[in-house]
């Protein structure tokens, strides 16, 4: 069979040469080669040379990608300036679904057993996954292969973390081994925090800890064929302010007795987020069969979280997935042909509300096809999907939707070095439970309708090796993306609701509408021998056309630089990041001030002591006062951290 000849090989040479395997782990974010819209992270090594806490510590530096939230139990996720309840969020390709409580964040991830994380940048392809408006993220956990040297049968790794701000101390062990066919891993990890400060100097009430555990077992039937099985545990709480993504309770909130005191602005309560994910997945990949790669999964995740002291929810989503990928030549093209479906079943239910007792249910059905189709030079991706979606959201909310999306893509090699792309993709959703909490007070719109629209994308990616020199290298990577929704599902004010049969003047979850969000994205690498630079810019604006108002958070105007050298004489690697983000004026109100965040890491692996690994890092190291663009109630949130010094020590063996 031929190979697809689209593949831009330059740009694959210049990662791997940016990686030292036999010491460290992948660090870089690299662009996929058949879609250069596809950012992919090998999280383990970022987690340890960052020595992350939180989500916002890994995929800081993806262009249009951010995290916000100044404490992990409240983090959020947003892509190219649409939150993550319009985004394909899994774990071990388990669908994470539900949107909690507006002072909570909604899932819950520990960095330290991260394996992966595929993020699609926009909604680029059918096979993107089901309700995905705006992309997806995959976080994939280790395995015990990953972690198992050759001809390694048993093996361990223990290893401490300490942070200075917030006196954060943590301790990990994992264990994996091999026996015959069978594979099996155990983990645990507990971190326990207190207070700790933002740039001001002001305590940011975040003492608590999380834990997590993790069991895998693969068993491989053959070289061509695996079943792999999961079971998963995450908890994380926080004493933080009543509300816990505000900073209502901090600084000169007044105190008992004096004039405009109230209790739930300056009181603190418990926070928690817990997570159970159980997955059991198979893949058939036949050596000598093109026609045959199945992979297969199912899953049941649960996420129940608290907040202001008490439960506010309980998410179940139950389902699986099933694709097979054929490989084949048809006169002078070749094909990668890819067809599949997702079923899956999320019931979303309040905790503790006397107004909101009806269980939501939502059942989603999808089936797909897109093929690429490698001729010479040019790759055509064309696709299409239906979706079937049912929502029973209240009493007197029972409604069906359905769609046949469609898709496109285009490649083409101008030369050995240079690609264009471009995309046109159709989006659909259907209507959540909104915000599960509050729906018994902020109902539905009767005329509440599925979420539909399109994304358009251009750009193009160059890289070469030796650009100046036999041991140097260039990659850049630039797009142009504009996203137009007919209409998008949210609870907002009933004076934005259009189409509506609404007659509140509070909130409601309503249809707002026609909603646009245009931007741009680019990256820029450069390679010199041991010495690594990257340079990244993103934006990403929306517009409510009804209203003429930001449909979503703005994200800001962000460049991210980073610089990284490794000594391969003294086995260490050194880092530099820095984030600057513009300022902007959302209204004649609310100007969101510019902001300027550095980072450093020292990591060390002697060669003297094999599987020691010592890493020394500097959060935030100018201490500045910021809060992230993005953040919900931005007015109302209390600042990120200031200067955290940090210290990790790792032994694996």
């Amino acid at each position: 069979m031929k190979k697809l000849k689209i593949s831009l090989l330059p740009l694959t040479a210049f990662v791997a040469a940016t990686v030292h395997a036999e010491t460290l782990d992948t660090i870089d974010v690299v662009s996929d080669n058949f879609s250069p819209q596809a950012e992919n992270i090998a999280a383990k090594g970022v987690t340890k040379v960052r020595q992350a806490t939180k989500m916002s510590d890994v995929i800081r530096g993806v262009p249009g990608v951010n995290v916000n939230g100044a404490r992990s139990t409240v983090e959020r996720y947003n892509i190219r300036g649409v939150s993550e309840e319009y985004l394909n969020v899994t774990v071990d390709g388990a669908r994470q679904n539900g949107y909690s409580f507006h002072h909570n964040g909604n899932y819950g991830i520990d960095p330290e057993i991260l394996k992966r994380v595929d993020i699609d940048v926009g909604s680029n392809s059918v096979s993107t996954g089901a309700g995905s408006l705006g992309g997806s993220i995959k976080f994939e956990t280790v395995d015990a292969a990953d972690m198992l040297e050759k001809g390694e049968n048993f093996g361990g790794k223990v290893k401490y973390g300490y942070g200075s701000n917030g006196n954060s101390n943590q301790g990990t062990a994992m264990l994996y081994g091999r026996r015959g066919n069978l594979d099996l891993l155990g983990y645990f990890n507990y971190r326990h925090q207190r207070d700790g400060e933002d740039g001001n100097g002001l305590k940011n009430k975040n003492k608590g800890h999380l834990s997590n555990y993790l069991f895998k077992t693969k068993y491989n039937i053959s070289n061509e064929q695996w079943i792999k099985a999961s079971a998963e545990r995450y908890t994380n709480t926080a004493l933080s302010c009543y509300r816990a993504n505000m900073g209502m309770c901090l600084g000169d909130v007044p105190q008992p007795g004096e004039p405009g005191y109230v209790e739930t602005n300056h009181g603190k309560a418990y926070t928690e987020l817990t997570r159970k994910t159980y997955t059991l997945s198979y893949g058939f990949n036949p050596e000598h069969n093109n026609w045959v790669n199945i992979k297969a999964n199912t899953y049941n995740t649960e996420t129940e979280v608290a907040s202001m002291g008490s439960p506010k929810s309980k998410v179940r989503t139950v389902g699986g997935t099933l694709s097979n990928t054929s490989e084949f030549d048809l006169g002078v093209t070749s094909h990668q042909f890819l067809v599949g479906g997702e079923y899956y079943n999320s019931k979303a239910q309040a905790l503790g509300s006397v107004n909101n007792t009806y269980v939501a249910d939502m059942d989603s059905t999808s089936v797909y096809v897109e093929d690429k189709i490698a001729l010479g030079n040019l790759m055509i991706i064309p696709g299409v999907r239906f979706d079937h979606y049912k929502a029973d959201l209240a009493s007197d909310f029972d409604k069906s939707y359905h769609r046949f999306s469609k898709a496109l893509g285009l490649k083409y090699s101008l030369t050995d070095n240079l690609i264009v792309f471009a995309n046109y993709t159709e989006l659909f959703k259907g209507p959540d439970a909104g915000e599960i909490y509050l729906r018994g007070t902020r109902a539905y719109d009767g005329n509440l309708e599925a979420a539909r629209g399109d994304n358009k994308e251009v750009g193009f990616s160059y890289a070469k090796d030796g650009l100046f020199s036999d041991i140097d290298g260039f990659s850049f990577t630039a797009k142009y993306f504009k996203t137009d929704y007919d209409n998008i599902n949210q609870t907002v004010s009933a004076s934005r609701c259009v189409n509506t049969s609404a007659i509140s003047s509070g909130s409601i979850y309503c249809n707002l509408g026609k909603v646009d969000i245009k931007g741009v994205e680019a990256q820029a690498k450069y390679r010199y021998e041991d010495t690594s630079f990257s340079v990244s810019y993103a934006r990403a604006r929306s517009e409510q056309k009804s209203t003429g108002l930001a449909a979503f958070a703005d994200t800001g105007d962000r460049y991210n630089f980073t610089l990284s050298q490794y000594i391969s004489s003294a086995q260490v690697e050194l880092g530099w990041n820095t984030m600057y983000v513009r300022a902007i004026d959302v209204d004649d109100s609310t100007l969101k001030e510019s902001y300027a965040v550095s980072n450093m890491y020292v990591s060390w692996s002697p060669a003297q002591a094999k599987g020691l690994e010592l890493t020394f890092g500097i959060d935030n190291i100018f201490d500045k006062a910021y809060k992230d663009h993005s953040t919900q109630y931005y007015g109302s949130v209390d600042l990120d951290p200031g200067r955290n010094y940090k210290l990790s020590v790792s032994y694996k063996f």
